[in-house]
């Protein structure tokens, strides 16, 4: 086999590991700022490669392992995703590159009998090495995937998980890099195939783990949204039962001031009358069960801080957010919004949600008692003077940075309006 033959086998090794990095990543980390991904990516890929051929730079050596933690973590910033998340798809590609080359390198060098030291030299080595890399990045890619969409594990748990498979990747570094010229031995072989499998264990019951922190937390939202709901049907069932045993008090009394031609008084008991009653029997129907209890109570408050809460909503019983994040994101902007609102003449609130195939748009406006001052469109760090008035605020670009979401801030006219767009993420 001569040298450019065998130079071209080696780089493409290197090509199948770069891809399965990118797959992890935008399976991990998904669609970020950056615009047309696969562009970009080919560069990248293209670039390492003429690095590694202009400064010559080998294989299984403690530079190469510096090289590919570089490729590992710029290959990140192609994606979306937090800093922490960012680190994480970095140490699941770390540890699947690592144990999936050791592995076939200790097996093809036990199963031939050929030095641990030159064994990548065969061809047959560097096309398996070429495959299980293809092959391993595409269920990884998978598995991170899902485990993506169930995420519910905190930072400091997530730190304590990652623990383990980071003492591997050192392992396997030492094993890459001390290898003696002789065969792998049988011990050698086990220890390789050990880590493997010890990882592989790890994953299954950290995923294990993650979803049961996930029902736990889907079980805790549900239980709250239950109690809200009994809460707000109990004290509907109250109001209409007074409300109820009072009609014929009302009757009474706008038949009293009609007879005493007092219209305009009849007039503004029958407004006053009618608002009350509205405040207890709004019924959204957005077929998301959720949203529509959390819009209903939230008009209910707007309503006793005498602020007009209108909606304009579609269809929504599918949004790109999880629960607990979509109670954050709703709660804040109309706590907010109503707060501002009932301090301002007219106090009124508007609320829009739209959804397109590519993204869901949250929009809120609401009068304010005078103009913010918003230096570059920046959220400020607090809307009233008190402390940690805006705090909410601040809570809701959190949650849309979790989601690579974006926003837009203006006051203007008295009209304060926050909008935000939330991209329905595909794999």
């Amino acid at each position: 086999m001569n040298e450019i033959s065998w130079l071209f086998i080696g780089h493409m090794v290197c090509v199948s590991q770069w891809a399965a990095f990118l797959l992890v990543d935008r399976a991990y980390l998904g669609k970020g700022r950056v615009k047309h991904v696969g562009f970009w990516s080919v560069v990248l890929v293209a670039g390492m490669l003429a690095f590694s051929l202009i400064f010559q730079i080998g294989f299984f050596t403690l530079e190469t392992v510096w090289y590919n933690v570089g490729y590992v973590l710029l290959s990140t910033l192609l994606f979306g995703g937090t800093l922490p998340q960012k680190l994480t798809a970095a140490l699941i590609n770390g540890t699947m590159c690592l144990l999936s080359e050791n592995t076939v390198r200790y097996v093809v060098s036990w199963l031939t009998g050929t030095s641990l030291q030159v064994v990548w030299q065969r061809p047959g080595c560097l096309v398996t090495m070429t495959l299980t890399n293809l092959i391993v990045g595409v269920v990884v890619a998978y598995f991170s995937h899902q485990w993506k969409d169930e995420r519910a594990l905190e930072s400091p748990q997530a730190l304590v998980m990652s623990f383990f498979p980071g003492i591997v990747v050192v392992l396997n570094v030492v094993l890459m890099i001390s290898v003696k010229d002789e065969p792998a031995d049988s011990l050698m072989l086990l220890l390789t195939l050990g880590l493997t499998v010890a990882v592989l264990l790890h994953m299954y019951i950290v995923q294990m783990f993650n979803q049961q922190m996930a029902r736990q937390q889907e079980l805790h939202v549900q239980t709250a949204l239950e109690r809200e709901r009994a809460e707000a049907l109990m004290d509907s069932y109250t109001t209409q039962r007074r409300l109820t045993h009072e009609f014929t008090n009302h009757i009474e009394a706008l038949t009293l001031l009609l007879q005493q031609g007092e219209y305009e008084e009849a007039k503004a008991y029958l407004a006053t009358v009618t608002k009350i009653i509205a405040a207890h029997t709004t019924i959204m129907n957005t077929h998301n069960p959720l949203l529509d209890a959390l819009l209903s109570k939230k008009y209910e408050e707007a309503t006793c801080k005498g602020v007009m809460l209108y909606f304009d909503l579609p269809d929504l019983r599918a949004i790109p957010l999880e629960k607990t994040d979509l109670v954050m994101v709703v709660s804040n902007l109309l706590n907010n919004a109503i707060d501002a609102a009932a301090q301002a003449d007219p106090p009124e609130v508007y609320f829009r949600m739209r959804k397109t195939e590519e993204e869901l748009l949250l929009s809120v406006r609401n009068r304010v008692r005078e103009d913010l001052d918003l230096p570059d469109g920046q959220l400020p760090r607090s809307t009233k003077k008190e402390p940690g008035h805006g705090i909410g605020l601040w809570n809701v670009t959190d949650v849309l940075r979790k989601y690579q979401g974006e926003y837009a801030i203006s006051c203007r006219d008295k009209w304060f309006r926050f909008t935000c767009s939330v991209p329905v993420h595909r794999i």
